[in-house]
């Protein structure tokens, strides 16, 4: 090693360095071993004794749903369950007595509870008491002590803010079960997830629901959630997976509108429906049936049985969306589609007149009208609904030429608005009539149908969308209630815009007679609706009808307010505003109200709220509060009001 000391002396020098390294590296693991085993070994050994991480599903935050404004209709708000875990809790006498006074149940009820819990695996939590307050949840912290396996489980419950508005429209939503479980295609239900079960939180529940997100929490030995503040964490940050909130719609619908609608229908006090769409889109403003329901109140983890049971087997029905799943005759708003057909078949004119005496004989019956009209033109017909008039419209059609023409307006078809339940109705014809009764039509049948009585039926959104293709010249669009789909984050996902299903060829000519009669309707003496119908707001285009539930051998006999209830006629009224370039068409039925006449007033109350809005909002200056409260019902006068005749053959259907 001659001549090489310099690199013997560096190399000891990199071994003495290595070895100091080497020693200060083993004194300090030495002394955190020290520190862990001697000095907090006890504390440390009951920490890990007492804790654990439990895997759980982070459920995502459902949709928000906006209306066209931007105002929240369905959102969430931070909910608690109280939960247990069988493999803990000690089922004493003491124990249950603590949990029935902490949760407020009854004995029967808390035995029930119990009795569920020793059926389930004893380390899946049991739900005892959904969405529970804040003084049951004192009240269960407070007895944590002695109620080992009891805990109080973070969740989100949906809310509805206009509670029983559009309750139908929007739906509920609730825990799925194993049918949902087999039946989802997608294969991404769990126990436990939420499901919408009407409506539109039905209909686009793929897009509300969101995706499931996993954590892990650390619980204690009783299975509950620890609280670790300011602990110590010897495994760092809890590991999750983030859950995926669902995403937002926003609708067409005008809340405003829907609350003057809702508000109109419930001070008449009938039930019914409303329904508001724009001539020049399709867009519904406007969905609403009476009686309604609170969606929050069967939206949860746990329903009432009570609540459910009161909604299920209420005979009003409030579980039913009527504007798409209940069929009516529509009376005489039908005779706006024979209108149409006789002058575009050249069957009639403008200037085609015929004698209504108040009857008409066909055969060996004969055909009743609402009162002697006298020599009656085509406009005259439609402003004072004469039933002879078109009577001697049906005989000179047939019922195949008038079903052609109803069936283009979209009436006996599902309109494919994008909600679930949506009925066809029925516009009846000779081969129709062969395939289903293996019979040949009469003709006394025609005249059934020339009024919208006998086979003829219709949903109100139909009626609501035949009557704005008749106020745009013949354009039927397709009626839609989502504008667009966005993400959270407001990124966009989907569009919608109108969709134009048919453009009707018909001559202008013919479109303007029928709404010249639809306005006189409404604003010339004579009218079935000059008062119950008109407004010094705005003019309003429209038509009353009176629909039969029953069948009866002469109904000018009997008052229809003596009948029964249920046996009383469903009055109608559609209407469209203003009278050239329409904004809006309203379609209100108002059940067992007797006469048209009943549901006039409600559409004036609809379409001067929207015309007052869209006043106010173009002079700001001007009206300071649109009006969404509706006056009470005026006086109905009993000379105005249109009748669809007596002996017109036995319906095929009730209303319901």
């Amino acid at each position: 090693m001659i001549g090489r000391e310099d690199e013997v002396r560096e190399f000891r020098q990199r071994v003495w360095g290595f070895q100091t390294l080497l020693i200060l590296c083993w004194s300090i693991l030495v002394f955190r071993l020290f520190y862990l085993q001697i000095i907090k070994g006890d504390a440390l050994r009951k920490f890990s004794e007492a804790n654990r991480l439990k895997n759980e599903k982070l459920l995502p935050t459902r949709g928000i749903i906006f209306d066209r404004n931007g105002k929240v209709i369905v959102d969430n708000r931070a909910a608690f369950d109280v939960v247990v875990l069988s493999q803990y809790f000690k089922n004493t006498t003491d124990n249950a007595s603590r949990l029935t006074k902490a949760l407020e149940y009854s004995k029967e009820e808390m035995d029930k509870r119990l009795q569920k819990m020793g059926r389930t695996r004893s380390y899946i939590p049991v739900l005892l008491k959904a969405d529970v307050s804040k003084d049951i949840i004192a009240s269960i912290e407070t007895s944590y002590p002695s109620l080992l396996g009891v805990d109080i489980e973070p969740t989100v419950q949906r809310r509805y803010p206009f509670r029983d508005v559009a309750s139908q429209l929007l739906g509920h939503i609730s825990e799925v079960d194993n049918r949902d479980i087999q039946q989802d295609s997608r294969k991404s239900m769990q126990p436990g997830d939420y499901i919408g079960r009407m409506g539109l939180e039905r209909y686009y529940d793929a897009e509300l629901r969101g995706v499931n997100g996993i954590g892990y929490v650390e619980v204690d030995a009783m299975g509950r959630r620890k609280k670790v503040e300011g602990a110590e964490k010897l495994l760092g940050f809890v590991a999750q997976t983030e859950p995926v909130p669902g995403n937002n719609l926003y609708l067409t619908l005008d809340m405003d509108l829907e609350m003057a609608a809702a508000n109109a229908l419930k001070s008449h006090k009938y039930n019914g429906s409303v329904v508001a769409l724009d001539p020049r889109s399709g867009e519904v403003l406007a969905l609403v049936n009476e009686p309604s329901f609170e969606p929050e109140k069967i939206s949860g983890r746990e329903i009432n049985p009570k609540v459910w049971a009161s909604l299920r087997d209420n005979k009003d029905r409030p579980l039913r969306n009527r504007a798409l799943q209940d069929i009516y005759p529509p009376g005489s708003t039908f005779k706006l589609f024979m209108a149409i057909a006789a002058m575009a078949e050249g069957k009639a004119t403008r200037h085609t007149s015929h004698f209504c005496n108040g009857s008409m004989a066909f055969g060996n019956r004969r055909f009743n009208c609402w009162k002697k009209h006298g020599p009656t033109d085509f406009v005259k017909s439609i402003r004072e609904s004469c039933d002879v008039y078109y009577y001697n419209l049906g005989i000179s059609m047939g019922p195949d030429l008038i079903a052609k023409y109803a069936r283009l307006f979209g009436l006996g078809q599902p309109t494919e608005i994008k909600l679930p339940g949506e009925q066809r109705g029925l516009i009846p014809d000779t081969q129709w009539k062969q395939e289903r009764f293996k019979e040949v039509w009469h003709p006394g049948e025609t005249l059934s149908i020339a009024i919208g009585q006998g086979y003829v039926s219709t949903t109100p959104i139909q009626l609501a969308n035949a009557y704005a293709a008749i106020g745009n010249g013949g354009f039927l669009y397709k009626p839609y209630i989502v504008k667009k789909v966005e993400k959270r984050n407001g990124e966009l996902i989907k569009e919608f815009h109108p969709e134009l299903k048919r453009k009707i060829e018909i001559p202008q000519e013919v479109f303007d007679t029928v709404k010249e009669g639809l306005y006189q309707v409404a604003n010339a003496p004579g009218g079935t609706a000059i008062v119950s119908g008109h407004s010094k707001k705005i003019a309003i285009s429209g038509k009353t009808g009176t629909a039969q539930v029953r069948s009866f051998s002469d109904i000018m006999r009997m008052k229809c307010e003596s009948m029964p209830i249920k046996d009383r006629h469903h009055g109608w009224f559609v209407g469209y505003a203003p009278k050239e370039n329409p904004e809006i068409a309203v379609a209100v039925i108002a059940e067992h109200a007797c006469h048209g006449t009943a549901a006039a007033p409600i559409v004036r109350d609809v379409i001067e709220v929207y015309f007052d809005k869209k006043n106010a909002s173009e002079n700001p200056g001007g009206l300071e509060k649109v009006k969404t409260e509706i006056e009470p019902p005026r006086k109905q006068n009993t000379e105005e009001m249109d009748g669809e005749g007596g002996e017109v053959g036995p319906l095929n259907q009730e209303a319901h």
